[in-house]
């Protein structure tokens, strides 16, 4: 049985995780992702496996995540996630002698471009609570350039931001920030092995993120701009 045929839950993942989120958080969405068509989702990561349910609402259509390897061997969820139509990645931290596999990751990846669907990619790798921007790993630049290079694919890449200020309260205010469409038009005729024009794609994913997301030095910063944030959105009727 083919990948495809056993992700059961793809058709339905986004209405039913709009439907989970909107139970944990008082949540909406701005801006507005692509309705059809190959399209590449990379967001920001500040509440591990909720990130995911975030972007899936927010997409409002199937979209296929890569997550590690290890969350496909948990009772349970393991089952979820293939259901999800999840893409596995082979983590050297987790096991150093699985890596070599993701070489056929990127092709997973492609091959769901190829056909049409949606893809969704944290880039920081991990999921963390530092008040900005991880450093961001190149594999979503890579997965990019590959495609177009080996299957002359053209599609978006679509920054999304979580903004949850109160992540692990109940009934707190969730934002998803859909951004403007990255330009890397002119980066598609390189190939995923130039180091220049993965390291450019890199930065300008980066950029887009940035343009979604809070970004301070310090976590007591952080909580200055959400307190503004909060009065903001009272004043404006928004909670």
């Amino acid at each position: 049985m083919s990948d495809r045929h056993r992700a059961w839950l793809l058709p339905a993942l986004a209405p039913v995780c709009a439907f989970a989120i909107r139970v944990f958080y008082r949540f909406r969405t701005e801006g507005t992702p692509p309705p059809s068509g190959p399209v590449l989702f990379v967001a920001n990561h500040p509440n591990s496996i909720l990130d995911a349910i975030v972007v899936a609402a927010s997409a409002g259509r199937p979209i296929r995540f890569l997550a590690k390897a290890t969350l496909f061997d948990e009772p349970g969820l393991g089952a979820l996630v293939r259901a999800g139509g999840a893409i596995p990645v082979y983590r050297r931290q987790d096991d150093p002698a699985l890596a070599d596999r993701n070489a056929r990751v990127f092709e997973a990846v492609h091959e769901a471009l190829e056909e049409g669907d949606a893809v969704g990619i944290f880039p920081e790798g991990l999921s963390h609570s530092e008040p900005s921007l991880a450093r961001l790993r190149t594999g979503a630049a890579r997965i990019a350039l590959g495609a177009a290079e080996r299957r002359g694919i053209r599609f978006p890449i679509v920054p999304v931001g979580i903004v949850a200020p109160e992540k692990q309260t109940f009934r707190s205010r969730c934002v998803s920030l859909v951004g403007r469409q990255i330009e890397w038009a002119d980066l598609e005729g390189r190939t995923e092995a130039d180091v220049e024009a993965v390291r450019e794609l890199t930065a300008r994913i980066e950029e887009g993120l940035r343009s979604v997301t809070v970004n301070v030095e310090r976590i007591e910063d952080r909580r200055t701009v959400e307190c503004a944030e909060a009065i903001f959105a009272a004043e404006q009727g928004l909670d």
